[in-house]
């Protein structure tokens, strides 16, 4: 996307971009020439107080061996249009999750952050949430070099808006709910169960008689109980790439459905926690609907803390904060409002400012 291409009000800043590689670094000047230069080179033009377009500040300030410097960082901007939702933390990342031509050298990737930033600015103006303008007045004040492109492809009316950070006013207030009841006592029968792995596997999937037989032990725990407050226990062990999840998931989705009760499905790791989040893709397609059935639930220190959040806000000036801080606790503010559970360990939360 060429800068000169874009509305007049989505004007790019006039900046330099620097994309610093292992070994050299791109510097690609406002008239349009690419410069490859030595690292060494790259960091003595920063000290000329050049504000660049970059991708991951951080990174390029260790690889450059330079102090932080102030720069328009794209993952920034990223991560203010596009909150909770994932790209890789570099220029091929961000173009991989825009749908723009992948870059194949560190020229394209400098011009690749320019298209990258132009379409995020045109998704911007194309329609935002109503937080955006408030929490970009915010950030502004902070100092957050990207707030001036942003303020103007939100629009005219941006500037009629204040800034405020007070992200808890716009959540829902979380209701208590009375216990409910106990659920049913169906069983799942072991056929019934091989029959749901198959509608969860679908029609192009190999068959894997060991995952089906799986499916079929597993039912044994959704039998009636014998007695009051004994569980029906099944102790089931399976090879590597016998497809467990799914075959535990079936029967286990079953007994929901028929008796109206949860299934706690514990893990010992995270990364089977996000393993058994996308399989259960499969038996709730639409997100939705996989809202309103499944719920991932960790320990308290995983989550976001309103009550810090609105602490840190008072430590930087109240509403709207007139420091730095304003700028991250801005872009934590868009992704309190997006994420699917406020789960900042593991859940879409972004790595890169960690």
């Amino acid at each position: 996307m060429n800068v000169d291409s874009l509305p007049q009000r989505l004007a790019l800043p006039q900046a330099p971009v620097l994309v610093a590689g292992v070994r050299q670094a791109a510097w690609l000047n406002p008239t349009g020439e690419v410069e490859i230069l030595p690292l060494a080179e790259a960091a003595e033009r920063l000290q000329d107080k050049a504000r660049p377009v970059v991708c991951h500040a951080r990174t390029q300030a260790a690889r450059l061996r330079v102090p932080p410097f102030a720069a328009f960082d794209v993952l920034e901007l990223y991560a203010f249009v596009r909150p909770a939702r994932f790209a890789l933390p570099t220029p091929r990342g961000l173009a991989q999750a825009l749908g723009l031509k992948l870059p194949a050298s560190l020229e394209s990737e400098a011009g690749c952050l320019i298209a990258a930033a132009g379409a995020l600015l045109a998704e911007l103006a194309d329609g935002a949430d109503d937080s955006a303008t408030a929490i970009a007045h915010a950030m502004d004040r902070g100092g957050w070099p990207w707030a001036p492109a942003v303020l103007a492809a939100l629009g005219p009316a941006s500037a009629r808006a204040g800034g405020d950070l007070r992200v808890w006013r716009r959540l829902d207030d979380w209701q208590e709910r009375p216990p409910e009841g106990p659920p049913g006592n169906a069983p799942v029968d072991p056929a019934a169960a091989r029959a749901r792995l198959a509608e969860l596997l679908g029609g192009a999937a190999e068959e894997r008689p060991e995952q089906a037989r799986y499916a079929s032990a597993t039912a044994a725990a959704f039998q009636p109980r014998h007695r009051a407050d004994e569980p029906r226990l099944v102790i089931a062990e399976a090879g590597t790439g016998v497809g467990k999840t799914l075959g535990y998931i079936a029967p286990a989705s079953l007994w929901a459905e028929a008796n109206g009760g949860p299934v706690w499905i514990s893990t010992f790791t995270r990364n089977l926690q996000r393993q058994l989040d996308g399989e259960l893709d499969r038996l709730h397609p639409d997100p939705a609907d996989k809202a309103r059935h499944v719920v991932i639930r960790k320990g308290r220190e995983n989550y976001f803390c309103l009550l810090n959040f609105e602490e840190a806000l008072k430590r930087i000036g109240g509403r709207g904060g007139q420091r730095a801080g304003a700028v991250a606790l801005g872009l934590l503010a868009r992704w309190a409002l997006a994420s699917r559970d406020g789960d900042m360990i593991g859940g879409d939360f972004p790595a890169w400012p960690a």
